[in-house]
């Protein structure tokens, strides 16, 4: 393996996870797609499935020449860009991911931005607000809400990312 290969994330279709895993997979490009488990109910059954447990992202660890190759699969929307390249996750997080996955423990993302609604009562995690109770007055962009809450009489309105609440 070169020492310039490092994991990175692309953005994948919706609900195409799994058929670009395979598909990478079947031209030798180290990809990861960690699933967990849900307990899903049908009107004649219930059945365990698994789901991606970052829908809409897929871990790769492509070599310098199969990164093209990974952009041509037409379920590859994108690589995930931070400070104006491609997003790198150190392979001690893909570990962690991987011994959590393995370890049998239920598993589930939290914080999604369909997770929360206007109306309703959030506690901030993080942040000059963290401990506060705010309400959700609407949802500002596909990842920022507007929120209110109470002080000194005053209602005041701020916009917050989506991943600092906790229901």
């Amino acid at each position: 393996m070169n020492r310039e290969e490092k994991w990175k994330v692309v953005y994948v279709a919706s609900r195409q996870e799994k058929k670009v895993f395979e598909r990478l997979q079947k031209q030798d490009i180290m990809c990861f797609l960690p699933l967990a488990k849900r307990l899903r109910q049908w009107s004649d059954r219930k059945k365990w499935v698994e789901f991606p447990l970052f829908s809409g992202y897929l871990f790769v660890k492509p070599s310098l020449f199969q990164r093209d190759k990974v952009l041509v699969d037409h379920g590859v929307v994108a690589f995930v860009k931070y400070n104006g390249g491609d997003a790198i996750v150190q392979d001690k997080e893909i570990n962690t991911i991987k011994t959590i996955i393995e370890s049998g423990y239920s598993l589930e993302t939290i914080n999604k931005p369909d997770d929360f609604e206007v109306g309703n009562q959030v506690m901030v995690n993080e942040g000059p607000l963290k401990g506060s109770i705010v309400d959700i007055i609407r949802r500002n962009s596909e990842e920022q809400f507007l929120v209110s809450f109470d002080t000194l009489g005053q209602s005041i309105k701020v916009e917050l990312p989506y991943h600092v609440f906790k229901k």
